[in-house]
């Protein structure tokens, strides 16, 4: 059902009024092809013309159109825009990229200000470029990226991994078995993943969790055993090397929503993994993170070294590390004294 009209199929603005307000996160991409008339006119990462800098020129016009989207495009809601950037490159054949990111706190998104903002930047290359050409192209613009609100869009397709497949000695009883918020601790972390994800599965052993109430999950049974963390990564790639994966650990008991919306507004496609720095020490935390397909021959070689630390092979990786902000907490549980002395935080 389409959403801008009323009952009696009348235009209207959608009603966000019951809606809950989240940071939200959208990036757009236009392309812009120059003939080879411009070549000349390239001074670095810039194109400076009688008009004056084009790129620079661009940005201002993106930015202004950014903030002027509700005023051009009906029925858009005014949002509070609390960021805008932009990114313009240009390749040896003359095709400018232009990259538009906007964030906002607010009840709905700002995909249709990122494309805006995208397309507005590409109409001034255009108009700033005009007199000595008019054979310029202006390409295709899309959204890369959407997040923070009922529907994440990444530029390619993102799954969940819940890793269960450790055996729990110290804990002396399974730990994605354990009922922190009122079902097993695996079950919550799959259902906090599911909106975000195209599928969830849990990493797991053939007939692991048999019998049980994770038994009707669905499971990616490690390829190999004995690698830990690793080996449930692998199979996960194994199953969609295309994919972005999203992996979290079982005896993560904070893990929530805003700790999945943070990971999701900071991806990075030209990155192995996007990542939180581990608060006391630095490192990328491995078992909470958020991989691009990069990351398969980046493990596959690590294996093959007989390295099988993921941390370490995180800490010689391309990167994007992010601060754990407020009511973002990785603590992991993996003994029966941690155990209980966590029990009157959860409960």
């Amino acid at each position: 059902m389409f959403t801008h009209v009323d009952d009696k199929n009348l235009p209207t603005m959608v009603d966000v009024t019951e809606k809950m307000t989240s940071h939200r996160v959208a990036r757009a991409q236009s392309l812009v092809q120059l003939p080879s008339e411009f070549r000349e006119h390239l001074k670095g990462d810039e194109l400076y013309l009688k008009k004056g800098p084009v790129f620079q020129t661009a940005i201002i016009a993106g930015t202004m159109a950014v903030k002027k989207t509700h005023e051009i495009i009906p029925f858009c809601h005014q949002i509070p825009v609390e960021s805008c950037k932009f990114k313009i490159t240009i390749n040896e054949h003359l095709l400018v990229t232009i990259g538009c990111e906007v964030k906002t706190t607010f009840k709905t998104g700002v995909e249709m200000e990122a494309l805006h903002g995208a397309m507005s930047a590409a109409l001034t290359v255009y108009d700033m470029c005009k007199a000595i050409s008019h054979n310029i192209v202006i390409g295709e613009t899309k959204l890369m990226t959407k997040t923070g609100g009922k529907r994440t869009v990444l530029d390619r397709p993102i799954y969940g991994i819940v890793l269960t497949g450790g055996k729990s000695k110290r804990m002396e009883k399974d730990k994605a078995l354990i009922n922190y918020k009122g079902k097993p601790h695996a079950q919550h972390i799959y259902d906090l993943l599911t909106p975000h994800c195209d599928e969830v599965y849990l990493s797991t052993t053939k007939d692991q969790w048999k019998g049980t109430t994770l038994d009707t999950l669905p499971a990616i049974y490690d390829f190999e055993e004995n690698l830990g963390p690793i080996g449930g990564i692998l199979s996960a790639f194994k199953k969609h090397p295309e994919a972005n994966w999203f992996v979290v650990a079982c005896d993560l008991i904070h893990f929530n929503e805003k700790t999945i919306e943070t990971l999701l507004s900071n991806y990075q496609t030209d990155k192995v993994a996007t990542a939180f720095r581990n608060a006391e020490k630095g490192f990328p935390e491995p078992l909470c993170t958020l991989y691009t397909p990069a990351a398969l021959n980046v493990f596959m070689n690590a294996i093959q070294n007989d390295m099988a630390c993921p941390v370490k092979i995180l800490k010689n990786a391309s990167v994007n590390l992010i601060d754990q902000s407020a009511g973002i907490n990785l603590a992991n549980i993996n003994t029966v004294q941690e155990f209980n002395e966590v029990q009157h935080e959860i409960n």
